[in-house]
């Protein structure tokens, strides 16, 4: 996993992670991430950067994101 860090170039500029890597997050957090945000785009990458951005602001954000659509839903998963 150490290659991929190394090969990573931010492609988001002026985002919270902008001085991160995908190293540097929990990386069941930053699956999660990139799940989700890759219902907003087809690129992998720049999911991956937008998950990197939400998880610096919050480390349980995704976590946090699918308790409230759980509670929003009114059905438990």
């Amino acid at each position: 996993m150490a290659t991929a860090s190394k090969k990573y170039k931010d492609r988001l500029k002026g985002g919270l992670a902008d001085k991160s890597k995908p190293s540097d997050f929990n990386r069941k957090q930053l699956s999660k991430g990139i799940k989700v945000e890759l219902e907003h785009t087809n690129d992998k990458k720049i999911a991956r950067e937008i998950a990197m951005d939400h998880l610096k602001e919050d480390s349980k954000y995704y976590t946090k994101l699918a308790k409230m659509e759980k509670k929003k839903s009114g059905r438990k998963k």
